[in-house]
């Protein structure tokens, strides 16, 4: 098996875009909000057919990363703000977590489910042959007219 394309490897893109959205998240919630922006755009940009980066693969490893770092991130702010609530109720002086705690904690909480969910996405998109559905999407929009489908001519 190709090194560059096995899941427990390249599923670590995972581990590595949560240690961002969590610098984002344990930071600033602006930041964190556009974090989750930005994710979006990466869903966005695979769904309409944008291509982010030069190779197919290296899309469909960026729209899975994307997918599976969502499942994480709404976990990791549920406990930031868990952690928000719970250390400003007694004083704001004393917390009960220190900021690398919390910081190590949000991470592993996000990375613990959204790991094994992106090596799952890896393993069936290796599965796949990216070109031939490639190929085949391009032949269907050369094929229509480029509006709906309503507005094909054959339909008329």
């Amino acid at each position: 098996m190709n090194p560059y394309r096995n899941p427990f490897i390249v599923g670590l893109w995972c581990p590595i875009y949560l240690t961002v959205a969590t610098w984002a998240i344990v930071n600033d919630f602006l930041m964190a909000a556009m974090f989750i922006m930005g994710t979006l755009g990466i869903i966005g940009a695979y769904v309409s057919d944008f291509p982010l980066l030069p190779s197919l693969y290296m899309n469909e490893v960026a729209h899975k990363t994307a997918l599976s770092a969502l499942l994480g991130i709404v976990l990791g702010l549920m406990l930031f703000l868990t952690f928000t609530v719970v250390s400003t109720g007694d004083d704001a002086e004393s917390s009960h977590i220190s900021t690398g705690g919390k910081f190590l904690l949000t991470w592993a909480v996000m990375t613990l489910p959204s790991y094994p969910l992106m090596v799952y996405f890896i393993s069936k998109v290796n599965k796949r042959d990216l070109e031939a559905e490639e190929g085949i999407r391009k032949a269907k929009k050369n094929k229509t007219g480029g509006g709906p489908p309503i507005m094909d001519r054959d339909g008329f």
